[in-house]
């Protein structure tokens, strides 16, 4: 047999190691005590829309304008029904904080990692104390250095929108930089993290486009499996609080959402389907003076007025209506990040 020069056999050898490599990383994925890479580079990102805009509803953005018009508050909303591309919304890419909303976000990030294979909802996460976080949530009282599941975490930061789950949970998937990393990569232009919750300053921001945007990704399959899908929407259905885009919605309709709440913005986003089963996606943001109830109020209207546009294309009427007195109204108040 005629020997192979050295240097033909060195590419040989390049080659074979590469190929090996390859294999190892597909069949053996990374650890569970491994840090989580980002998707991609933002800067290489490439999207694919998630609904086409066809048709602006301009009635609605008419009233939605009529409901945001208040001194001291600004507010931003976006409502689409992907099926047939009927829109409308007010400041839709203005960016807002995003309190709790920034939630959703990394969510998907963790049901990504869990689709990749590179964590696993069965780990045990550390209570360090650089990662207990004050505000909403029970987690922050347990004995530090105590253990959580993943699944626990992931259904208690979206569940009662708890802060230290949140933290362990960006920590878990590479930290704040591979988080905003992939947010970029996704399209979204306004949403970042900025600072380990609570953040009740309202550095980390996102915008009612993103958030429609992020959800209908999610909905048509662009991200996640059906089954990672599934889950979130199932765990935002048992979202406990239920003042704000909910009290729009009759009897029979369902909405998988979350919320956001600090003194300086109260915000709501989410996917809901009539009992017709027309499904549509809104979010809104309102800013306003610390703690200020007129916000909520102004997000249940505009609820209200959303949902007759999108099932009978008439926006509903602007009516006054008391906040409801319910556990997890007046508690949202005094909480200073939901």
């Amino acid at each position: 047999m005629r020997r192979v020069p050295p240097g033909q056999r060195l590419i040989r050898y390049l080659l074979l190691s590469a190929f090996i490599s390859v294999m190892v990383g597909n069949f053996f994925p990374v650890g569970p005590d491994e840090p989580v890479k980002p998707i991609a580079d933002a800067s290489s990102a490439v999207t694919v829309p998630p609904f086409e805009k066809k048709e602006e509803l301009l009635d609605l953005v008419g009233r939605l304008k009529q409901v945001a018009d208040q001194p001291k508050l600004r507010a931003g909303a976006f409502v689409i029904e992907p099926s047939t591309g009927r829109y409308a919304g007010i400041d839709a890419d203005e960016s807002f904080a995003a309190a709790s909303l920034i939630k959703v976000p990394v969510l998907v990030k963790l049901l990504d990692a869990i689709d990749r294979g590179q964590v696993s909802l069965d780990e045990q996460l550390e209570l360090r104390p650089d990662l207990i976080g004050g505000g909403s949530g029970y987690l922050q009282w347990r004995p530090v250095n105590s253990k959580v599941s993943l699944r626990e975490a992931m259904e208690s930061m979206i569940v009662v929108s708890d802060n230290t789950a949140t933290n362990l949970i960006i920590d878990r998937v590479g930290g704040i930089e591979a988080c905003n990393r992939d947010f970029a990569f996704w399209g979204l232009k306004r949403t970042y993290v900025n600072d380990w919750l609570p953040d009740l300053p309202g550095t980390n921001k996102t915008s009612p486009g993103d958030l429609v945007s992020l959800l209908a990704m999610v909905d048509k399959g662009h991200l996640l499996t059906p089954e990672s899908r599934s889950r979130m929407l199932k765990i935002m259905e048992r979202t406990r609080i239920k003042t704000l885009l909910p009290p729009g919605l009759p009897a029979g309709a369902k909405i998988s959402h979350k919320t956001g709440d600090i003194g300086s913005l109260v915000g709501d986003c989410g996917i809901v389907t009539t009992p017709e089963g027309k499904k549509f996606i809104a979010a809104v943001q309102v800013q306003r003076p610390h703690n200020d109830r007129r916000a909520n109020e102004m997000i249940r209207q505009m609820s209200r007025v959303i949902y007759p546009a999108i099932v009978t294309g008439v926006p509903g009427p602007i009516t006054e209506t008391p906040a409801p007195a319910s556990r997890g109204g007046h508690r949202q108040g005094r909480r200073r990040h939901r």
